[in-house]
């Protein structure tokens, strides 16, 4: 649905058009995935003031499918992470924690709109070459420059700086929070170098020892008693 309305301009003014274009998405979806469609009937459950026949349903379904240029499966950095993975490290099977942490960073590539002038094949190779380089298991130049990938190689190398460069955000936006006040408090991809994660640093303790200490009693009393 992303990728359609990101190419095609429906009318505002017309709201049954919008629920026509939801439920043809979500044909093509379920034809996609399942052995079995439902039927079209089946899958209007939003809102019963528009029914749609079955035929206005194919017709919706056919300009979203002429409207992607029929490329139905999306392509992602996570369609090309297994070849690498066999590629960069040298047939072995990747363990669990390389593809754990491969994953982590192909998501968190999506939080920087820099990464969008690289193909996802570009971002999959760097990011395992990251990872390796990171584990020590392989050097990212030497690696890069006697594989033989059709990917150019200049990009690859131009994301994995873009990667180096963003390393220490990385590491504290995927540090996962100690408590649930740490989900709160965990920053969402911030650019600062001297972002830390809750509870990994002694200081945090401290100053919030130290901003209960300078708080009124009455106040903190207040504070504890209120309802989570």
């Amino acid at each position: 649905m992303d990728r359609f309305l990101s190419s095609f301009d429906l009318p505002h003014d017309k709201s049954w058009m919008q629920q026509l274009m939801s439920v043809a998405c979500l044909s093509l979806a379920v034809k996609m995935e399942e052995t079995v469609a439902p039927l079209p009937v089946d899958l209007q459950v939003c809102d019963e003031y528009y029914a749609f026949e079955p035929r206005n349903i194919k017709r919706m379904e056919l300009v979203v499918m002429e409207t992607l240029k029929w490329r139905m499966h999306s392509v992602t950095p996570f369609s090309f992470l297994c070849y690498f993975l066999d590629k960069f490290n040298e047939g072995k099977p990747p363990s669990y924690m390389l593809v754990s942490r491969c994953a982590e960073l192909i998501v968190a590539t999506v939080k920087d709109y820099r990464f969008l002038s690289f193909r996802p094949s570009e971002i999959a190779a760097a990011v395992v070459l990251w990872v390796l380089a990171e584990n020590q298991v392989i050097s990212f130049s030497s690696a890069l420059a006697a594989s033989e990938i059709p990917v150019n190689k200049e990009m690859i190398a131009g994301c994995y700086a873009l990667l180096v460069k963003k390393r220490g955000n990385f590491s504290a936006s995927l540090s996962a929070p100690l408590s649930p006040i740490g989900v709160l408090d965990v920053p969402c991809f911030s650019f600062r170098n001297d972002d830390t994660t809750p509870g990994s640093s002694p200081s945090n303790n401290n100053s919030s020892s130290n901003d209960q200490a300078s708080t009124p009693a009455s106040k903190r009393r207040r504070l504890s008693a209120s309802p989570i």
